[in-house]
């Protein structure tokens, strides 16, 4: 097998259809030598449904692997990359977003230079508002700085890799997996190529400001320490001011005999000291759940039934 497609898919029962017409259209010289990987991450339509028919009728060999609930999109990827069988691997959802005509250039870069493992698509032109592009850009900016990888600013999951680079993904054993700094961490020589984004026509974008928030707070916590140095130097730092504070109170008491500053100041302090503790021990209880979700040694994701366009079952 040449070529697999690893396609997430949750609540996408309207774009099933319309994302493999596309890929029969652009990819139609490969069909013979490419599969498409279906991963239902636990949708509650039809989703299932629309891939059982097109496993029945599809000149691709099509695979689908579907999980018993809802375990997000870096779980869904892990599950189709450890099914993919072929000699490069791209991901991309099914919405069109992501046009799949990209991977016929993206395909021709590594076949053309052997020495590149990767080629990753970036978005040459954000078409979000100006507030989330702004936080977008400085999640980047802060992650290749707090961490010890570098992160390409919009580059998104849409990919294609070479097989080495996906055993080397699916030999890292954590279970909090962030799948954008995993495809960083691993290293090897991954070229950048812009894209344009699609408008989504059907369905609605599963990811909200407050989620992406905390999914970026979550690649924080699992590829940096410094928050945790962050931490730490607040809390000397506000040693040090706690002790020139008193020493100025009990100079000024002693040599001039001024009065303590009343309550409105020690109780703001003691609101500034409890807020910054509680802030720090955030910090810390973010770290403590990955430790905990890691000890337990759960599987990262649990599937439901397979079926592929040989069976059909």
């Amino acid at each position: 097998m040449l070529l697999s497609l690893i396609v997430p898919c949750y609540n996408e029962e309207k774009n099933i259809r319309p994302f493999y017409e596309r890929c029969a259209d652009v990819l139609q010289e490969l069909s013979g030598q490419t599969e498409l990987v279906f991963i239902d991450d636990g949708s509650r339509d039809k989703t299932v449904d629309e891939l059982r028919a097109l496993c029945a009728n599809s000149a691709f060999f099509v695979r689908v692997v579907s999980l018993s609930r809802n375990f997000g999109k870096d779980a869904a990827i892990l599950a189709g990359m450890r099914v993919a069988q072929g000699e490069f691997c791209a991901i991309l959802d099914a919405d069109l977003q992501q046009d799949p005509a990209y991977l016929i250039p993206m395909l021709e870069t590594l076949q053309n230079d052997p020495l590149l493992d990767g080629v990753a698509a970036f978005q040459a032109r954000r078409k979000e508002g100006r507030v989330m592009r702004f936080f977008k850009d400085s999640f980047y900016r802060l992650m290749s700085r707090m961490t010890k990888t570098e992160f390409h600013s919009g580059a998104s999951d849409f990919r294609l890799l070479r097989r080495n680079v996906v055993d080397a993904v699916l030999s890292l054993p954590e279970k909090s997996r962030f799948s954008k700094g995993i495809f960083s961490w691993v290293g090897f020589h991954i070229t950048y190529m812009p894209y344009e984004v699609n408008e989504r026509k059907r369905g609605k974008s599963k990811w909200g400001f407050w989620r992406l928030l905390r999914y970026g707070i979550d690649g924080l916590v699992a590829f940096s320490d410094k928050p945790l140095i962050f931490s730490s130097v607040i809390g000397f730092l506000l040693f040090v001011i706690s002790i020139v504070m008193l020493l100025v109170v009990v100079i000024k008491t002693i040599l001039f005999g001024d009065p303590v500053a009343g309550f409105p100041t020690l109780a703001s302090l003691i609101l500034l000291g409890a807020g910054i503790q509680l802030f720090c021990l955030g910090i810390i209880g973010r770290y403590l759940a990955k430790v905990y979700e890691e000890t337990k040694n759960r599987p990262v994701y649990l599937v439901r039934e397979t079926f592929d366009s040989d069976n059909k079952k």
